[in-house]
């Protein structure tokens, strides 16, 4: 997929902007704050929702209140007819108004998938350092992306999750534990029989980012650094998990949930299941969010991104469009040439403060953003 054109009025800090992008690879670059990140941000409103996950009433530019959004998208499919596809988002009166090929849509999410991407922005750095629930979520969103079968099995062990922690929350003190245990029971079972759904799930996947993600890595440090990655278990204790039994995995995570009644009648939560598992990772051994760099953890987090754009082209059939928000920052000179020069395959933007990071560029097309406005060249 390709987008093609971009037309922009009153979106934030960009009165007006029109672009025409190079198939391959398009740069943007100028000082914080003037506004590169926000046109990154009006392709991905026009694609599904902005990766900033804030309302729309915040697009509108703080200085002109009350005025008119506008955003029309062009792309085209990797089907070799040459159609243009147009996507228009307008904010009038207060209200979104959106269109995909002149139809009226009701809602931004409804085109969620309709043009493929894949977005890095520096909070996705916290992948690697941050809390073990964004690594969850992400894997979960990874899983949701190619089959929404996932989402409903999370659903339901969110659910009895919930239920489970109630009856410990509000259990009588004085409860005895062959009663608490009765109670709990039949949530044990559905949370160990859509744990084990949900982490099958995540685990499909895993595997191929696992892979990929240490080529990738490896491209981008010329195999000078090694990446490894490990999902952890917080049921089965392990790194590795067979699904040839899937009775023998039932039995242990419900066997796991009752161990652990003594230590939750005192805390009152469910201490173990898919909701504390964690993805660990190494960089030459060592793990990550102790000891990597910043351009480490900026490496592993792209490769993991790169890695996600891998699955949805073989899945799809399609390349997907990969936006780079701010990625060249804290960046070696190697890592910064396989960027902008060595990602093949897909339509690349990408944002950067600084024109020295562009010295090894090769092709593509470049514009310079100053006060939302964005001239090439």
């Amino acid at each position: 997929m390709v987008i093609t054109k971009l037309y922009i009025r009153n979106f934030r800090n960009i009165r007006e902007a029109e672009l025409d992008f190079d198939s391959s690879l398009n740069i943007f670059v100028g000082k914080n704050a003037q506004g590169k990140t926000n046109l990154m941000e009006a392709i991905s409103v026009c694609l599904g929702g902005s990766f900033r996950h804030v309302r729309y009433t915040q697009y509108v530019p703080v200085n002109v209140p009350g005025a008119e959004v506008f955003i029309r998208l062009c792309f085209r499919n990797d089907d070799n007819t040459g159609r243009e596809n147009v996507v228009e988002y307008t904010i009038s009166n207060g209200k979104p108004v959106i269109t995909y090929n002149g139809l009226s849509v009701s809602d931004a999410s409804k085109l969620f998938g309709v043009l493929k991407y894949v977005v890095f922005v520096p909070e996705h750095l916290n992948l690697i350092k941050g809390a073990p629930e964004l690594r969850r979520a992400y894997l979960d969103d990874v899983a949701v992306m190619q089959t929404q079968t996932h989402l409903k099995k999370l659903s339901n062990y969110n659910r009895g999750l919930k239920q489970r922690n109630n009856i410990l929350a509000f259990a009588r003190k004085d409860i005895p534990e062959a009663e608490l245990s009765a109670q709990l029971a039949p949530w044990d079972q559905v949370l160990a029989s859509e744990g084990i759904n949900v982490t099958y799930g995540r685990l499909r996947y895993f595997s191929f980012l696992q892979q990929h993600a240490a080529e990738v890595y490896s491209r981008l440090t010329e195999g000078a650094e090694k990446l490894e990655m490990e999902y952890y278990s917080s049921i089965f204790k392990t790194t590795s998990i067979d699904f040839s039994d899937v009775n023998e995995l039932f039995n242990r995570y419900v066997a796991e949930l009752d161990n652990n009644l003594e230590s939750e009648m005192r805390l009152r939560y469910t201490l173990a299941g898919v909701h504390r598992d964690d993805v660990n990772f190494y960089i030459n051994g060592m793990a990550a969010r102790d000891f990597a760099s910043q351009g480490q953890t900026r490496s592993a987090a792209l490769a993991l991104k790169l890695s996600e754009a891998e699955i949805i082209r073989r899945k799809n059939k399609t390349c997907p469009v990969v936006i780079l928000d701010d990625i060249l920052s804290e960046l070696d000179q190697t890592r910064r040439n396989f960027v902008i020069n060595n990602i093949d395959k897909s339509q690349v933007f990408i944002t950067c403060c600084n024109m020295d990071d562009l010295s090894a560029l090769q092709g593509g097309k470049c514009w310079h953003a100053e006060n939302g406005v964005f001239t090439e060249g």
